[in-house]
């Protein structure tokens, strides 16, 4: 899967952002890949838990955000970002234009 310079290969479980590749752990690529496949759809909170640990825990939230932001930082400013959808959940967005 491709977005702008984002590269999710499922297939060779790698990330690579312009050519350079980032190392992430399994969960954090299990997230990235799901928010990935969705292709700029919302991916639900409670959905990418059932994905990742299987049942929604009260706690979910919270570990996802800690996951998303340390995907977030992986990934750097050259991804196209992953947005947070208040109350809904996360999406990728569009690459973000470098022009002022």
């Amino acid at each position: 899967m491709r977005f702008g310079g984002l590269e999710v290969n499922r297939e060779r479980y790698w990330v690579t952002v312009n050519g350079h590749a980032v190392r992430l752990t399994h969960m954090e690529f299990q997230i990235l890949q799901r928010i990935a496949e969705a292709g700029g759809k919302v991916v639900r909170y409670d959905e990418l838990a059932r994905s990742i640990w299987g049942t929604p825990s009260r706690r979910t939230r919270r570990r996802l955000a800690v996951l998303v932001s340390r995907i977030r930082g992986k990934l750097g400013e050259d991804a196209p970002p992953i947005e947070t959808v208040r109350q809904v959940g996360y999406r990728l967005a569009p690459a973000r234009d470098a022009s002022p």
